[in-house]
């Protein structure tokens, strides 16, 4: 709570004094244009890709270990199991979970490491047309929408804002035409 009020003072303090200079202060929802984007569907769309491939892999090794454990189910109910066996295949249901738990892990850091980098691109691209905007229509700062604290839940850092200041809808069109041209041979 101290990190909330003290983000909220800070972007307080700063607004008042670009207004007291007499400069122009504008925010942008930056999670509606990763949303609204071609580059961010572009770029949800590969972390979706990555996130199924690595799930495929993850439910054919559930459904083996499944697999495993029934027939091991059957096998012991039926008494078919000399005790040196029974042992045997426990030992093996339990390195199979035991790796399917290490690869679930591993690609699960896998999916954050890949969502991290891209949102890190997306952001450096956002903000390159987010400054031309700025200069172009002389605004001196500009506010994030919406903060993310300790990646637990999104804050708001303008509690209220003109909609006149709401950079977010340029922000949107100029990257996706920048896009386009960077797409054009």
């Amino acid at each position: 709570m101290k990190k909330i009020v003290i983000v909220a003072v800070t972007l307080l303090l700063l607004a008042s004094s670009a207004m007291a200079a007499g400069n122009k202060i504008a925010f942008v929802d930056t999670q509606a244009v990763f949303d609204k984007t071609q580059l961010g569907k572009k770029y949800q769309g590969v972390v979706r890709e990555y996130y199924e491939s690595r799930k495929k892999i993850l439910d054919e090794d559930a459904s083996d270990i499944q697999a495993l454990q029934d027939d091991y189910t059957k096998q012991k109910q039926a008494k078919l199991l000399t005790d040196k066996a029974q042992k045997e295949k426990e030992d093996t249901i339990s390195r199979k979970i035991s790796d399917f738990q290490k690869k679930r892990e591993e690609f699960s850091g896998e999916i954050s490491k890949k969502n991290e980098e891209l949102s890190n691109e997306f952001n450096q691209q956002m903000v390159v047309i987010l400054k031309d905007i700025a200069k172009k229509e002389k605004i001196s700062l500009v506010l994030s929408k919406t903060i993310n604290i300790l990646s637990k839940a999104e804050v708001p850092a303008v509690l209220y804002g003109d909609e006149d200041l709401d950079l977010t809808s340029k922000v949107i069109a100029d990257m996706d035409k920048k896009i386009k041209e960077d797409a054009k041979p």
